[in-house]
């Protein structure tokens, strides 16, 4: 009695355009005929992948590698293709292939080739084989030139090339010739937010504060909008329905990133058009002015000394131990029914600590701000707008490199056939140099606007955490222990003192003199 085969059906076709490729269901049909005809088998199963490119190895396939582990292998006898390039178009692949096919007994059937498991058990054979194959491994070559020629015409263009958009765009299909095309376009919701991020960051928020914004007012990733336009749910660790949070780092990566400029990238780095300009995707986010000013302030950003963890600390990151200058904390203690709030070392961890460094809160708050005034009360207060300058230094640098680089190709031959467009080309390049070489170059930087009131006006219009912000801004810092209070900037001395007491009013002159008499005494010791 003869043995029923067990066959299983390869089937496969691939995701590149060139490639000229049988229909699954065609491939389905002529194998399942075939086995009509035998009569003796039973399709155990028909490996399908689909859009899977013929240089991806067997064992890496979707379908038909699941059937080539050990436990796979016990469950057929015979492959079966309608070609031998639906196997692999990668001749390493194949005959690795064929090696292990010999190596597990297995039976190889190619529908247009009756010879071939046959040749594979000799070596006469195996080198035919061989050759057989070196005719698909060419063709899967020309197609990933005529594939990668395609994204290089597409490259300098200004078509979206796929995955997904970043923060503050959408992707735009539509047809042109009969032909679908992806384009970018701004998103106005996206957009907004943008706006936000930046006003915040131009405003002296930190990049964690601007991530508990976005995160307290539900605000989508780029990433999660790009899967709820697929029909798929937001998506946070591997885990589905979890919204996507924001960080300090996302945040800071999408204010820097000129993507949301509308800014073609390619292997991270900006696309430039023949005339030497970077192509540009979609219109931008934010004007030239608006940019530049952003980059200035993310830049300026200092985040680990200033920020606030004691939400009823008035002084963190000014107050610091003078013993090993760590930042000082503030504790409280409550006797007969009154709070009393001291500053204290506050290293870590608790056995780190000085020890008996302990000062009453109040009176170093009073101190300070005595100090402050004393020294910045007449001063005018100023706001840092930004000068956006004009410098074409970085634009002129990327044309004549990409110049020297076009004459390299032309002295290589590449522009032998098409010396019109090298000089074409050529031509672009040389105006808009000429042009750069013409601009002037003003510096760009921040500027000092009077705001119209000192510091001692708007001193009482502050809250505790401004007046902080204010202090640090201002470079204050002070150290605080047994027999020490040391606060720098140093507070004038009594003739600077005598000198701008006229401009100060007697109540002003009595907290100052009481000030200094206070240090001299030194009442913490």
């Amino acid at each position: 009695m003869t043995r029923t085969r067990r066959v299983l059906l390869a089937e496969r076709i691939s995701d590149a355009k060139g490639e000229r490729s049988e229909s699954i269901d065609a491939q389905d049909l002529k194998l399942r005929t075939r086995a009509v005809q035998e009569g003796n088998v039973t399709i155990v199963d028909a490996a399908v992948d689909m859009s899977v490119s013929g240089d991806v190895d067997m064992i890496d396939r979707p379908s038909l590698g699941k059937w080539l582990t050990p436990e796979g292998l016990e469950q057929w006898d015979e492959i079966w293709v309608t070609t031998q390039d639906r196997l692999s178009r990668s001749d390493v692949h194949f005959m690795a292939f064929v090696f292990k096919v010999i190596e597990w007994s297995k039976v190889v059937v190619v529908l247009d080739d009756p010879q071939f498991n046959e040749q594979m058990h000799t070596s006469e054979g195996r080198l035919i084989l061989h050759a057989k194959a070196l005719g698909p491994a060419k063709e899967l070559e020309r197609i990933k030139v005529r594939v990668q020629e395609s994204h290089d015409r597409r490259r300098f263009t200004n078509r979206w090339h796929g995955g997904f958009p970043s923060f503050g765009y959408r992707p735009l299909n539509i047809f042109i010739d009969g032909q679908p095309a992806a384009f970018l376009e701004l998103d106005e919701d996206m957009v907004n937010v943008l706006r936000e991020m930046r006003k915040q960051i131009i405003g002296g928020q930190s990049f964690l504060g601007v991530a508990k914004y976005l995160n307290s007012t539900g605000i989508l990733t780029a990433r999660d909008r790009a899967r709820l336009r697929k029909g798929k749910p937001v998506k946070s660790k591997g885990v589905e329905g979890v919204q996507e949070k924001w960080s300090e780092t996302t945040v800071r990566n999408v204010l820097i990133s000129d993507s949301t400029q509308g800014l073609k990238k390619h292997k991270t780095e900006t696309v430039y058009g023949m005339d030497g300009h970077p192509v540009r995707l979609a219109e931008p986010v934010f004007t030239e002015d608006e940019w530049d000013s952003l980059q200035a302030a993310v830049a300026r950003r200092r985040m680990t000394t200033v920020r606030r963890v004691n939400g009823t600390n008035p002084m963190y990151g000014v107050t610091f131990c003078a013993e090993c200058d760590a930042k000082a904390v503030q504790k409280e203690s409550r006797r007969n029914d009154k709070c009393y709030r001291y500053y204290r070392c506050g290293a870590f961890p608790k056995e780190d600590r000085c020890r008996n460094i302990v000062m009453r809160a109040e009176q170093v708050d009073e101190f300070v701000e005595i100090a402050f005034l004393q020294k910045f009360g007449k001063v005018r207060v100023t706001k840092r707008v930004w000068s956006p300058g004009s410098d074409t230094t970085k634009e002129l640098t990327e044309v004549t490199r990409r110049m020297e680089r076009l004459r390299k190709q032309d002295e290589e031959g590449d522009w032998d056939d098409d010396q019109e467009g090298y000089r074409f080309r050529m031509n672009q390049y040389k105006a808009r140099r000429k042009a750069l070489e013409a601009m002037p170059v003003v510096l760009s930087g921040w500027l000092e606007e009077d705001q119209g009131m000192t510091f001692a006006e708007l001193w009482p219009t502050l809250d505790l955490d401004g007046k902080r912000k204010q202090l640090i801004s201002s470079g204050f810092k002070v150290m605080v222990g047994n027999k020490t209070f040391a606060i720098t900037p140093t507070p004038d001395n009594y003739e600077e003192r005598k000198v701008k007491a006229d401009a100060l009013s007697p109540e002003e002159v009595n907290r100052v003199n009481a000030f200094h008499a206070a240090r001299l005494s030194n009442p913490f010791s």
